[in-house]
């Protein structure tokens, strides 16, 4: 089974579905880690230079658990729903051909979250449909879709939880790979990002009743009702 992950930035990932993703690796799955911004405006260094630090980090992150880095390169803080962006994650989505996508949820601050979720919700028909021209052939089957927490878990209520208690350090070793960001959360926020990503995940293992968790939502339309639960 093929599982396409779709952020807008690099760590967003790892923060919200970090352990997941390591859970799915280790029971053989394919996983792709598709990352539709560079990260230029990630607060450190000039645009040029954060561009490449940050696509080495989402490379070394993706390299922790053997998963394939989709890199897509557009300018962060500056994502539109357009035509041109919905048929690039389409191409992305028709290329992997996944069983699942996971992604940003709707509701949420960052406007580049809010755009690629909105886009990949806009992908699953095109991506079925045979007489779009594209690269790739069309999926058989429309992907199942969910949506990861936000940040910090503000306004998301999960609907299902995934226990990440076995891979909750592999989690954290993903995301430690992206040390200009968690230099940029101690130096502007005062705050030590692996420590806050488990707290979370300890609150949500609670809500659930395991150590550690993650939570989703899942997209209830047209297309997406299944009878098996999907996630690990």
């Amino acid at each position: 089974m093929n599982i396409l992950a779709i952020g807008a930035h690099p760590d967003d990932l790892e923060i919200s579905c970090g352990g997941t993703l390591a859970k799915y690796r280790q029971n053989g799955y394919n996983v792709y880690m598709a990352c539709i911004t560079d990260g230029r405006y990630g607060r450190q260094y000039s645009p040029q230079e954060m561009t490449a630090i940050r696509k080495r980090e989402a490379e070394a992150a993706a390299n922790v658990i053997g998963a394939e880095l989709v890199w897509v390169g557009y300018s962060d803080l500056g994502l539109k729903e357009e035509l041109a962006l919905r048929n690039k994650i389409t191409d992305i989505i028709r290329k992997v051909k996944p069983q699942l996508i996971i992604t940003h949820y709707p509701d949420s601050l960052n406007p580049d979250h809010k755009v690629v979720s909105k886009m990949v919700c806009d992908s699953l028909i095109p991506c079925i449909t045979q007489t779009i021209e594209s690269k790739f052939t069309a999926c058989e089957k429309m992907p199942i879709l969910y949506f990861m927490s936000t940040v910090c878990g503000t306004g998301f209520f999960p609907e299902e939880y995934v226990d990440i208690s076995d891979t909750l350090e592999t989690k954290l070793e993903m995301l430690s790979k992206h040390k200009s960001q968690l230099d940029v959360y101690t130096k502007y926020e005062s705050r030590d990002l692996l420590k806050f990503v488990e707290a979370k995940a300890f609150t949500l293992g609670f809500s659930c009743g395991t150590k550690y968790a993650e939570g989703f939502r899942k997209l209830h339309t047209w297309g997406q009702n299944i009878g098996n639960r999907i996630l690990p």
